[in-house]
């Protein structure tokens, strides 16, 4: 009988599980994790069952995994192209605080190389430097879901730049310019004008800032924090496909995957606070009126606090979409049945609140304090994202950003709340 291959799974060095490449995959939790603690790693593999297997366990691992074309990458590099393969030799820094590792492997103190951003821009650039080589030598394994290349680092406290080796926690995000699809353009600072937006409104988005070195949006991570004695602590945090047992495959409404109102209920299903819901409508809005129109239910994550409190998340992965001609002109959920812009009126928001179970003047009057107090602050903020970006594209794209943005809330404002004659406000 051949052996059975295993990983495990681990948090801050503890043994929580055992992954185990049977068919179907199946997930054990620890006896000695299952004794000490009171959840499970997600609602979908509850601890007060020790063995879970099949769609449940494949759907929340398959999420740490990146999307797309890099897993596609990763597939013909690894000659792996099972989640329990690839997570093999890449799950050492997941989108949460788990540490996947080979079963003869154990945790070891993080080991990072200093590096510099013109490093990282000959990485973008595919160029053979530093990093290259160390990931060529160390295998390092690095797991960020999403849809681009990207670089997770760390930057000390001294403002150090510092790759991570091995499982070693990363601490910043470095997403550069999106190049293979097709009309795509400056996305890098497309993102890092659209985040700061919403950071200026209060949406509570994670830190970002813009490399002109790397020509890269950085990211810091808000699931690490520094410890009193400057160690990095990983937090626990659950998309909201991981939470509704959906894999990434099926993250879109129109691929069957979680709904508004089904986002709705899993936040209310875990606890989010009154402060998080409201959170969670002015994202929606907010990525209408931006024109985020990839704006899907993987996008929406909680985490839980020291003191055992689940919140949502900061918010990641904003950026205008529509300012691309070359892509979807669908939102990416259904609001009271519509999912393309210009037919999303009030009516339609009415009905989403009734299907919610909410009052639509509450709903509608967060959403046009949204839209007023975007368009109060966009200009700023154009100002602020000119003042950094390079002459050409970069320019060129913010300066189409702050049109499109402008003119595409304007429109809202006239379909939600002003075809009725009156303001929400």
């Amino acid at each position: 009988m051949a052996t059975v291959k295993k990983l495990g799974v681990y948090r801050e060095g503890d043994l929580v599980g055992t992954l185990m490449n049977e068919t179907p995959i199946k997930f054990i939790y620890a006896h000695q994790w299952q004794s000490n603690h009171h959840t499970g790693i997600s609602p979908q593999l509850p601890l007060s069952q020790a063995e879970h297997s099949g769609a449940a366990v494949e759907s929340y691992f398959e999420n740490l995994l990146p999307e797309a074309g890099i897993r596609e990458l990763l597939k013909l590099k690894h000659q792996a192209t099972s989640t329990f393969g690839l997570l093999s030799v890449i799950g050492g820094d997941t989108a949460s605080d788990l540490t996947i590792l080979p079963d003869d492997e154990t945790p070891q103190p993080p080991q990072y190389q200093p590096i510099t951003w013109q490093d990282i821009a000959e990485e973008f650039t595919h160029q053979q430097g530093i990093i290259r080589t160390i990931q060529e030598e160390d295998g390092l394994r690095v797991s960020l879901a999403g849809a681009q290349r990207k670089l997770s680092i760390h930057i000390d406290h001294d403002g150090n730049l510092l790759l991570p080796l091995g499982s070693a926690p990363s601490t910043y995000i470095i997403k550069p310019d999106i190049r293979d699809v097709e009309g795509v353009w400056a996305s890098a600072i497309n993102e890092t004008c659209t985040m700061t937006l919403a950071d200026r409104l209060g949406l509570g988005v994670a830190e970002v800032s813009y490399q002109p070195i790397a020509k890269a949006c950085v990211i810091k991570r808000y699931d690490r924090t520094i410890d009193t004695h400057g160690r990095i602590k990983r937090l626990h945090q659950l998309d909201l496909c991981q939470i509704d047992g959906k894999p990434s495959t099926t993250k879109y409404e129109s691929d069957g995957g979680p709904t508004l109102l089904r986002c709705r209920e899993m936040l209310q299903e875990c606890g989010v606070t009154a402060a998080d819901t409201k959170r969670f409508i002015q994202w929606l809005f907010f990525n209408l009126y931006v024109g985020n129109n990839d704006s899907h239910a993987k996008n929406l994550s909680i985490y839980y606090t020291a003191e055992g409190e689940v919140r949502l998340t900061p918010f990641y992965d904003i950026l205008s979409t529509s300012v691309y001609p070359g892509l979807s002109r669908k939102f990416a959920f259904n609001i009271g049945g519509e999912n393309k812009p210009s037919n999303i009126h009030q009516d339609q928001v009415t009905q989403m609140a009734r299907s919610w179970g909410s009052k639509s003047k509450y709903i509608l009057t967060v959403a046009e304090d949204i839209a007023v107090n975007l368009l109060a602050t966009l200009s700023a903020v154009a100002e602020e994202m000119n003042a950094i970006a390079s002459p050409g594209t970069e320019k060129t794209m913010i300066d189409r950003l702050h049109q499109h943005i402008a003119s595409n809330t304007q429109r809202f404002q006239h379909q939600l709340f002003k075809e009725n004659g009156h303001s929400f406000k």
